[in-house]
């Protein structure tokens, strides 16, 4: 239909030129103003090369040539003039579109014949042959143009639409009478010269005339193109569904039949799956065989109950043998140190500074021991860090600063002992003490969030790489052994009292230049035995 189309579209265009190329033709239209032009011979010449078009041609309805002023026209039609010719061609004119890339318009429509007969308007101007740019009139031409018109009767009853639209996405002919000169709703899916695709339950194809704007679409529903192919696969799945249910019925009832007792050891089997140890089966009706089975399934349940009591206790105790043993690794090495730096400072000077040094020694210890306790208040394990810094700052002349910024809902949290000291000895030893100044300070802050407590402890130090950071994380992650055993031991500890998600992770500190390490506990309150190691003999 498009090629048909495209060749009647070629025809006309054709014969539009050859038309106004005719020296009849020119001459006539260079006077047809003139009220002279009924002296001129060229007029009788013009008519009758209309005349012969007209009989040429059997689908050309008329064919006429207006002059340039839109008011004196030759009309030579198969039948009469109609009356409403001059109003008619002015009116269609305005609504007509170029179509190619010449100056031709094109409109298909009942003006000129009212009713149900649409022909097919060609308008092509009438340029002087002699001077350039110089239009001397119009050719109006009239088809019946058989694909439109074979379009436009398309079988109504049929699913499928048949259209002819031009580039701007209006109906120029279609089997549904009304939408003729509407614009199309699905113009933005066309591309190219062909194709296919869907839109609001249909197929649409489409071809586009070669040399033209227009496209010549059809669609159908895609219902209507899988209506057989539903229908059958309804049938067959009917008849399928009706099989598996003959056959599922009686497969079902042998096997009831034949392995009920089997059924029951497989129900017992899925509560013993969800966790119900307690589970035994009954060996009444069971049958020589199953009885068996059913005997050797009790045995085993009551074999299983007592191994998970026997490994219930082991874990336990292997978990408890492991954090006693990580816990006894976190010594106080400095303590040596420490005394050195009393006896030197007895020596050189007998005042309040010796007494301060062992004050703070001794409330170390004294939190080092609660009392037995392996997890004491955040507020214990604070005082403990700052005793820690008087002792590291009166031996190392005070180059140690501290910050504290801890919020009071969380001072009563409870964390497992000497998991700060570690870290605050880290950031001073490899920190602050490696600096070129060998100053700085460090900031300890504890906030809430959410059922999470989180702390950290950084400082002003030298600082580390990412690469490093991301390698002491994942050695502390790994247990590595190859890293410090005190930060390591602190992250395992906490690992075994609360699970995997809380611990130690590091970071670089953006803001201070050194190292920051995070600290996340789950928030548990202090409880009131906790509270009680508080008390203790004071130096």
């Amino acid at each position: 239909m498009a090629e048909n189309f495209c060749n009647s579209l070629n025809n006309y265009k054709s014969l539009a030129i050859g038309i106004v190329l005719d020296s009849s033709v020119q001459q006539y239209t260079r006077h047809m103003a003139d009220e002279k032009v009924y002296l001129i011979p060229e007029k009788k010449s013009a008519y009758s090369m209309l005349e012969s078009i007209n009989n040429m041609y059997s689908d050309l309805n008329f064919i006429a040539l207006i002059d340039r002023n839109m008011t004196t026209y030759m009309f030579k039609g198969k039948s009469a003039m109609p009356s409403v010719f001059p109003q008619t061609y002015a009116l269609d004119m305005q609504r007509c579109k170029t179509v190619s890339d010449s100056t031709i318009k094109m409109s298909f429509n009942n003006a000129y014949f009212q009713g149900d007969t649409y022909t097919l308007n060609i308008y092509f101007p009438i340029y002087d042959t002699y001077k350039i740019f110089c239009e001397l009139g119009l050719l109006c031409m009239n088809f019946t143009d058989p694909t439109l018109t074979r379009i436009l009767h398309y079988n109504k009853n049929s699913s499928m639409d048949m259209a002819i639209i031009d580039a701007e996405g209006m109906f120029v002919s279609t089997n549904t009478e009304e939408l003729i000169g509407t614009q199309v709703d699905y113009m933005d899916q066309i591309e190219g010269g062909a194709g296919t695709f869907t839109k609001n339950g249909k197929m649409y194809l489409f071809q586009k005339i070669d040399g033209w704007k227009f496209y010549v679409v059809s669609s159908v529903p895609m219902l209507e193109l899988f209506r057989s192919s539903i229908r059958m696969a309804v049938i067959m799945a009917v008849i399928l569904l009706m099989v598996l249910i003959i056959c599922t019925r009686t497969i079902s009832m042998i096997i009831r039949k034949t392995y009920s007792p089997l059924n029951k050891v497989v129900q017992k089997m899925d509560d013993v799956a969800i966790g119900s140890l307690k589970t035994r089966i009954s060996v009444e009706n069971m049958g020589e065989d199953f009885t068996k089975l059913a005997i050797g399934f009790n045995s085993m349940m009551e074999e299983i109950q007592v191994l998970m009591e026997e490994v219930k206790l082991e874990q336990h105790q292997m978990e408890q043998i492991r954090f006693n043993a990580l816990q006894s690794q976190i010594q106080p090495h400095f303590l040596y140190n420490t005394l050195e730096c009393i006896h030197w400072q007895a020596v050189a000077d007998g005042n309040q500074e010796i007494s301060r040094l062992v004050k703070a020694l001794a409330k170390y210890y004294r939190i080092c021991l609660s009392k037995g306790h392996d997890v004491i208040p955040l507020s214990m394990e604070l005082e403990h860090v700052r005793n820690y810094l008087i002792i590291q700052n009166m031996r190392y002349d005070n180059i140690i600063g501290s910050v504290f910024d801890v919020e009071k809902n969380v001072m009563n949290t409870m964390i497992p002992k000497l998991t700060l000291q570690p870290l605050v000895e880290n950031s001073i030893y490899h920190g602050i003490k490696v600096k070129e100044e060998k100053t700085g300070t460090l900031f300890v802050t504890a906030k809430r969030e959410g059922s999470d407590v989180l702390i950290t402890v950084s400082d002003t130090g030298m600082g580390m790489t990412q690469e490093k950071i991301d390698e002491m994380n994942l050695q502390v992650e790994e247990h590595d052994d190859s890293f410090g055993y005190g930060v390591r031991n602190v992250n395992k500890r906490i690992e075994l009292l609360y699970g995997a998600q809380y611990g130690l992770h590091f970071l670089k500190n953006k803001v201070r230049g050194g190292l920051t390490v995070e600290i996340r506990l789950p928030y548990i309150e202090e409880t009131k035995e906790a509270a009680s190691e508080g008390d203790g003999i004071d130096v």
